[in-house]
Parts: structure tokens; C-alpha cells; sequence
């Protein structure tokens, strides 16, 4: 199929380009001599409105507009720098908790996490937590389960959403 018969033929062209541009496109392709103003509307509006569509066209897999979807990506590659710390064997659960878990996001929303680990101590667990705070997004803030106070450990029991579990 050719991107004329596409053009003429697709309902969902005409929210993209008006009437009088699609005039322009067709008497182009058919190799019609153009006007001054169509020739500067072809390259001003129209190529550039193809440049966006062909650079835009790589991430087809996301036009779907899922909620959530840059988080979901985030969570997940935080989950996997943790998983692949060298304190790995240590790691009991990831949890995910706060406004992530509770649907309330926000533009200015963190994503928190909480690691629970097997017997660590403060300083190893201040480490860890500076390591990886260094390898991912500043949105994600990473907490130690083990030092959190009973209040906050409380709340990620009751609303956390486990990532990991060993």
C-alpha cells in the first residue's frame, strides 16, 4: 500500500493533518506543481509534523498510554539493581510502599521502597543504602526495613506490596 491510498484511506488521518495539508501531500506525491504557500506550508508544517510521527514511532510499544507505566519500569529496574547488589543474599523482601502502593501518586511522589534484610548492621545497612541510592532515579527512596520505626513497619505489613520475596 502506498502512503497516498494510506493517507485517503485511514479515518484517523485527518486528526493529524487538516483538509488543505493533505492536498498539499497528494499533489506532491503525484509530482503536481505546488504554489509558493504550499510549498512553504509542505516543509514548515508537513515534513515536520512526518520528521515527529517517524521519531515518535519507537516507542509504539507505549502509545497505549498504560497508567503507570514509567513507574512500573522504574520499580522493576530499582528491583533488579537491588537484587543484584552484592549484599544479595542478605536480601529477606523488597517491598513497595506509600502513594505507589495507594494509587495517590503525584508529580512530586517518591517511590518508596523498603529492603528487609537478614542481620545487618546499621553501618552495612547505611552503605547499601547509599550504593544503591547512587544507581537509581532520585524519585526512588530506599529504606531499611530492619532500622524503620514499628509505626512506618506497621503501615508497609498492612499496605506494602511485596516485589521480592526469598
Amino acid at each position: 500500500m502506498s502512503l497516498l491510498r494510506f493517507i485517503k484511506e485511514n479515518k484517523n488521518t485527518r486528526k493529524i493533518f487538516g483538509k488543505r495539508e493533505l492536498k498539499i501531500i497528494e499533489k506532491q506525491l503525484l509530482g503536481i506543481n505546488l504554489t509558493q504557500s504550499e510549498k512553504n506550508r509542505l516543509s514548515r508544517d508537513i515534513r515536520q509534523k512526518f520528521e515527529f510521527i517517524k521519531d515518535v514511532s519507537r516507542f509504539s510499544e507505549e502509545f497505549k498510554l498504560k497508567k503507570g507505566n514509567e513507574i512500573k519500569k522504574i520499580i522493576n529496574q530499582t528491583k533488579e539493581i537491588i537484587l543484584e547488589d552484592i549484599l544479595f543474599k542478605k536480601i529477606k523482601k523488597i517491598i513497595l510502599f506509600g502513594s505507589a502502593t495507594e494509587n495517590k501518586l503525584t508529580f512530586r511522589s517518591d517511590i518508596d521502597i523498603a529492603v528487609k534484610l537478614d542481620k545487618i548492621s546499621l553501618k552495612e545497612a547505611t552503605k547499601f543504602r547509599i550504593r544503591i541510592a547512587g544507581k537509581v532515579p532520585n524519585r526512588v527512596d530506599i529504606q531499611i526495613y530492619n532500622y524503620l520505626p514499628k509505626k512506618i513497619k506497621k503501615e508497609i505489613d498492612i499496605k506494602g506490596k511485596i516485589l521480592y520475596k526469598k
